[in-house]
């Protein structure tokens, strides 16, 4: 496999050639040298579904590891994995069961209880989902208790590029860090995969969970055009904006973007949109159970 010189530096590697490393296993995890005592506990979780709609797709099986990591970010130990099945409403689509690798006989019978996830995922301080916006609205409507919890998404929390990797997908990420995984994919294996994913170290020397995390605690805002002319709509979309379940265009900005975000929309409408603050626990929540900001808000009032 060539590699790009921009690639993350790791064992094995040369202008050439890049050497791949099957993932270590959940069941006997060890930590790191130098690493320290225990930090925090984060959930690490995927689902699998009948599709992309959580109003009306289902969840068909979940996995879920807590991990406990050290002030570095460094992730000392797997507590536990587990997984379930569930069969849904619905037979399972063909093209699900190619892509999920599950099908109606696989999950005849089965269930996964919300109060066993509930009190699983309330041994940790977090979740972590690789593409938590998908994961969250998904589990929350089947566990509701997930709404009071802070959320950390590997995908856009992370500044992949920044830190020398290409592209989004999580096997490719994990194949520039050095891994493969040679498994079917299923929630577990996805698990798996994304916690040692996270505990690679990057070339500046920081995990990519100390990453997620930061990027997780830092300031953003949902940028509501409540207002918006119809005229001026499609402009707001070709930035970014989308439209609610509530009718209101919106986005999610963050501390980078803000400033000028701010001036492209004074100029796009003549005036500031709603600016409501969104920390780790709001911001990838449902978009139905948002509730739209009927009021004015000054942007210096809102900055940290």
């Amino acid at each position: 496999m060539t590699q790009s010189t921009t690639t993350p530096p790791m064992s094995g590697v040369s202008d050439e050639t890049r050497v791949l490393h099957r993932i270590a296993p959940l069941g006997n995890w060890k930590a790191s040298e130098g690493a320290g005592p225990l930090q925090m506990k984060v959930a690490v979780l995927d689902l699998e579904t009948t599709g992309l709609d959580p109003q009306y797709d289902e969840i068909i099986e979940i996995a879920v590891a807590i991990i406990q990591i050290d002030v570095q970010g460094r992730v000392i130990a797997v507590e536990s994995m587990r997984t379930g099945l569930q069969q849904p409403s619905r037979p399972i689509e063909l093209n699900i069961a190619k892509i999920t690798g599950i099908d109606d006989a696989m999950v005849a019978g089965k269930r996964i209880s919300p109060t066993s996830i509930a009190e699983s995922l309330g041994r940790a301080q977090a979740c972590l989902c690789f593409n938590a916006e998908f994961d969250r609205r998904h589990l929350e409507m089947l566990v509701p208790e997930v709404a009071e919890m802070p959320w950390i998404c590997a995908m856009r929390e992370v500044p992949w590029r920044d830190l020398g990797f290409d592209g989004a997908a999580q096997n490719y990420l994990l194949a520039q860090a050095g891994m493969f995984n040679p498994t079917a994919h299923r929630a577990a294996d996805d698990v798996a995969s994304l916690v040692n994913l996270l505990a690679h170290e990057c070339r500046d020397g920081r995990t990519v969970m100390a990453h997620a995390l930061e990027g997780a605690k830092t300031s953003s805002w949902r940028f509501e055009a409540s207002d918006l002319p119809h005229r001026l709509q499609k402009d707001a979309y070709r930035k970014g904006y989308r439209r609610s379940y509530h009718g209101v265009y919106h986005k999610l900005v963050r501390e980078a973007e803000h400033d000028a975000e701010v001036a492209w929309y004074r100029e796009l409408v003549g005036r500031d949109p709603t600016i409501v603050p969104v920390d780790w626990v709001e911001r990838y929540r449902a978009d139905w159970t948002w509730k739209p900001v009927n009021r004015k808000v000054e942007v210096a009032h809102w900055r940290r």
